[in-house]
């Protein structure tokens, strides 16, 4: 069988991977070689929690752990957590946890990207580096040139074929906004990662490998135009292209007053690029969309969900939604059934109780914090993780599990 896959983040090649070594012929369309990935610009980190770096190790593309170390050297660890929750009713709740494994990574995504690119090419994956219009795939659907074509994009004429699904969601729907900085010399913490949660919003601080080496990404995430929102003109002013923003003087303002910890520990350190901002409104998608020709095309990670980016869940999502879709494929392509409406709808319902349900449960706590919603035993856990380590430790492990914390809920 032939696989169309179109866009070039963490789904559609942990996907195209995936085939390609199950011996699956794949096709895979970039608007980007991976040179002009590599010298693109910033991008927001994401988190390779354990679950996910298992499965790219699984796939052969762990490229940067200390078990594959690449040319630029071995991603910085995190195994612990530090969890700051502050919050009006209950004051400060802090304690400190482990991953389980060896912890979680974090890399560039350009260098991912690039990476895996080239890697796809040298394993035997057709790549073509060309922009791919509503009206390519419709060619190619009408003329019959595929099994199954998979559309990876966020945006654009084929991102809007997928429309909202009223009855899932992963999380209460609110635009977000998130400012990183990348920096060297972050003073070190209590633990390999930080990560506070306030009425305003998040603050992480994580070691990441860059294309100049390790450093840290400190993100500031909360509710467009909030405190912690650091460009809070953006929708206005992003058309303006041409003009340069420098955001670290904002970002830098909002720590002082609403994370002084954090900005403690940045109070020497150096800023390695621009800061990155973007916006996102978590939302979940219908998986199936139809081309003008009648096809049905499915849908696969920031196509389909928009992710809470205080989770921390982004990569997790995109991570096992391809790895869910490799299995759907694969098995399917061996019994001969037809890659329809129904196989496509049952594929995404399967990543869904694997991943999404809990998904959601854990963006209802992080909000619930904050808002009173969650139930007693809950905040009375919180408490207790401070003076049990056993309990912080199964707490920051649910991060990387978030079906553990379904127990603590109120049923999805």
């Amino acid at each position: 069988m032939k696989v169309m896959v179109v866009g070039s983040g963490q789904s559609a090649l942990m996907l195209a991977h995936g085939l390609r070594g199950r011996g699956i012929d794949v096709e895979l369309f970039s608007q980007q070689t991976p040179a002009e990935i590599r010298r693109g610009p910033g991008v927001l980190t994401q988190l390779t929690l354990p679950t996910t770096l298992r499965a790219e190790r699984a796939a052969g593309l762990d490229f940067w752990s200390s078990e594959s170390p690449s040319p630029l050297g071995v991603a910085p660890a995190f195994r612990s957590v530090s969890l700051a929750i502050s919050t009006a009713e209950h004051g400060e709740l802090e304690f400190t946890g482990h991953l389980p494994r060896a912890g979680g990574i974090a890399v560039d995504p350009r260098i991912k990207r690039s990476d895996w690119l080239e890697a796809l090419e040298d394993r035997g994956g057709t790549i073509y580096t060309r922009g791919v219009t509503l009206d390519d795939v419709n060619g190619f659907g009408r003329l019959g040139r595929y099994d199954l074509i998979v559309i990876a994009v966020g945006s654009g004429d084929l991102g809007q074929l997928f429309r909202t699904d009223p009855g899932r969601r992963t999380s209460v729907v609110r635009s977000r906004a998130t400012t990183q900085l990348v920096l060297h010399d972050v003073a070190p913490g209590a633990a390999d990662t930080t990560v506070l949660s306030t009425p305003h919003g998040e603050v992480f601080v994580v070691p990441t490998l860059t294309a100049h080496g390790p450093a840290h990404a400190v993100l500031m995430i909360g509710a467009a135009g909030g405190a912690f929102d650091c460009w809070p003109g953006y929708e206005k002013r992003h058309a303006d292209l041409t003009r340069e923003v420098d955001l670290t003087g904002e970002l830098a303002d909002r720590l002082r007053e609403f994370a002084p910890g954090v900005a403690e520990r940045c109070r020497a350190a150096v800023p390695q690029s621009p800061p990155v901002h973007t916006r996102v409104v978590p939302a979940v998608r219908r998986p199936v969309g139809w081309l003008p020709c009648g096809v049905p095309v499915l849908g696969l990670g920031d196509t389909l969900l928009d992710v809470d980016p205080g989770s921390g869940q982004g990569w997790m999502a995109s991570t096992i939604m391809a790895a869910v879709y490799g299995e759907q494929i694969v098995g399917r392509a061996r019994t001969g059934g037809a890659f329809d409406q129904a196989f496509m709808d049952d594929t995404f319902d399967a990543y869904w109780q694997v991943h999404g349900r809990a998904l959601r449960s854990l963006v209802d706590m992080v909000v619930g914090f904050h808002s009173g919603a969650l139930p007693p035993e809950v905040m009375a856990m919180a408490a207790r993780a401070a003076a049990d380590p056993a309990l912080a430790d199964r707490w920051i492990a649910a991060l990387d599990n978030p079906t553990s914390f379904a127990d603590w809920l109120l049923p999805v």
